[in-house]
């Protein structure tokens, strides 16, 4: 690229600090265009002004819409060009830096007979024990992913959810795994965590692509609700996390959820949903607030309920849950505190059974770093149909809303010493968990039949064969 010279000889104008970021943006071209790509500008803004300081004392620099340098201005010497502010301009190319370095850490993680591939099949092949490093080398790629995680996430919880119903009825009678038990349930476990996952992924993409996401759902569906759908309290904040990143439009698609649920967990999910909202977007608050308060108080519906469904229960349920979420909001900060304390406990029990010195034992809540204390609680698959999960869901929100989508996820040594290998009893265990929804089927009791010979039971007399028996 030729230099850009009237540029470069205008660099007397700012400072050495300033000389030096202004040569850094010019020496990346790449990085010039990420920023240029990723705010919003006139369609006809031919010209930008990249502050080197104050937004509008400047100084500046003035580039072309397509990134070429043009001039440099003092401060103090305007520019009615659409500007882009320091701070804006820092979070930009931290971003930058930060995409640079998931790339590099993703080169490490491959072996040289590995691509980009590999790293996507452990979404798939790891369940639970999908690790940070996974997660930020996979997510350098994330631009590449389109809705593909979405879509995906779609189809797997629909197998999920499939294979479930079979398995979930005689989970509770299962004493000993025979090795084709183990088989389907590792299939099981696999497909349902690669569910949370994808959800993370799809969550976690660039603005234009949950933008996407937005508009195949909006006033529909619920973007989240498949994950919820897992039952885990990891997978309603999973949800409630996207639904956050995914933004204030979906107030409405929620709200209509939380009016016409699917069931008790697409109540939860559309509740979780709107506050999470609220709690990542201030300006969304105020919405999401009005959205859930109109349920709190709202009267139980006059139409008389349809022979399978009661409304009241239904409607009861909705005032309780938006009640539950409402209450999460006006104690934030408490909620916080309580989370990370009960993080830090779930990380000493984690440790306890390793040996005496290892670094992941903590002998003390002290001890245990913030952010794998609040992995411990994010990550935790809690029996959402009991009390104690529904509640750490509840209490969880505001950590899950503001958090980054690797927070879900431990370092891959944290998960080996404490997580161990897959065995089949975790997934009994889930199965078990939907096993207590489904409606028992009582065995049917056949009556006993007379012999053809025997005297009919209707009291006439003639043997059966002549009379009843005729007939059968």
């Amino acid at each position: 690229m030729p230099h850009a010279h009237h540029f470069l000889e205008r660099l007397d104008r700012v400072t050495r600090l300033q000389t030096d970021f202004a040569l850094s943006l010019y020496r990346d071209e790449a990085a010039v265009r990420f920023v240029l790509d990723h705010v919003r500008l006139p369609e006809d803004a031919e010209r930008v002004a990249l502050s080197l300081d104050d937004p509008d004392e400047g100084p500046f620099v003035i580039v072309t819409r397509s990134g070429a340098f043009v001039t440099c201005l003092a401060r103090g010497m305007r520019t009615h060009l659409p500007t882009i502010g320091r701070g804006q301009l820092d979070a930009l190319l931290a971003k930058v830096a930060d995409q640079r370095a998931r790339r590099e850490l993703a080169q490490r993680e491959l072996r040289s007979d590995q691509d980009e591939e590999d790293l996507f099949v452990r979404v798939f092949n790891r369940g639970s024990r999908f690790a940070r490093e996974d997660f930020r080398a996979l997510s350098a790629f994330g631009a590449l992913f389109e809705l593909a995680p979405y879509t995906l996430m779609g189809d797997l919880a629909a197998e999920a959810v499939q294979t479930r119903s079979a398995m979930a009825h005689g989970a509770h009678r299962v004493t000993r795994v025979r090795p084709e038990t183990a088989k389907a349930l590792e299939k099981e476990d696999r497909i349902t965590w690669a569910v949370a996952h994808l959800m993370v992924f799809a969550g976690a993409g660039e603005r234009a692509q949950r933008d996407k996401i937005v508009e195949l759902v909006l006033g529909k569906l619920s973007p989240t609700y498949l994950c919820a759908a897992q039952a885990g309290t990891t997978f309603l904040l999973r949800g409630a996390w996207a639904a956050a990143r995914f933004g204030k439009a979906l107030i409405p698609t929620y709200k209509k959820r939380l009016a016409n649920p699917v069931d008790g967990i697409g109540l939860f999910d559309a509740a979780l949903g709107l506050g999470a909202i609220g709690l990542r977007h201030r300006g969304a608050m105020a919405q999401a607030r009005r959205a859930l308060e109109d349920h709190v108080a709202a009267p139980p519906p006059s139409d008389p309920p349809s022979p399978d469904v009661d409304r009241n229960a239904i409607a009861a349920a909705r005032a309780s849950i938006a009640q539950d979420v409402l209450r999460v909001l006006d104690a934030v900060d408490t909620n916080d505190a309580a989370i990370l304390s009960m993080g830090r406990e779930m990380c000493c029990l984690y440790g306890q059974s390793l040996p005496e010195g290892h670094p992941l034992r903590y002998p003390s809540h002290e001890l245990v770093p913030e952010d794998i204390a609040r992995t411990a609680v994010l990550a935790y698959d809690g029996d959402i149909f009991e009390p104690p999960g529904m509640g750490l869901a509840l209490a969880a929100l505001p950590t899950a809303a503001r958090a980054q989508g690797e927070d879900f996820y431990f370092p891959r040594a944290t998960a080996s010493a404490w997580l161990g290998e897959w065995s089949p009893d975790e997934t009994l265990a889930r199965m078990r968990r939907f096993g207590k929804t489904l409606a028992r089927v009582e065995p049917r009791r056949t009556e006993k039949v007379p012999g053809r010979n025997d005297p009919c039971p209707c009291g006439s007399g003639k043997k059966w064969k002549r009379c009843h028996g005729a007939w059968a």
